[in-house]
């Protein structure tokens, strides 16, 4: 397993709170993510569109996955997953491994 998967695992995990381990599947972390997203739709639904937000998953995109008559909590944690490995791979790829000398502080 990559330290991009692990590091989305856990970033899933904790924002979630899932308990997943480090070997679990992309199914079943999008299984673990749906469970919750139903959680959330049910009990706090408010909770979950700020946390949509916060994610910065586009609304287009939300409301093409309300928009269906099935698997909704499915396709928003599809979202919710893709959204937060997009994020990681960025930062990864954008991340400058030693300040330039008139930027360090």
């Amino acid at each position: 397993m990559s330290a991009t998967e692990l590091e989305l695992i856990h970033t899933l995990a904790g924002d979630f709170g899932l308990e997943l381990n480090d070997r679990v599947s992309r199914e079943q972390i999008i299984a673990a993510l749906t469970w919750r997203v139903d959680q959330l739709i049910a009990g706090n639904p408010d909770q979950l569109f700020s946390m949509l937000y916060r994610l910065d998953i586009s609304e287009r995109k939300i409301k093409a996955a309300m928009a269906t008559e099935t698997e909704v909590t499915k396709k928003i944690a599809v979202l919710i997953y893709e959204r937060q490995l997009e994020k990681i791979i960025s930062r990864k790829h954008f991340r400058s491994e030693a300040p330039e000398d008139d930027l360090a502080w």
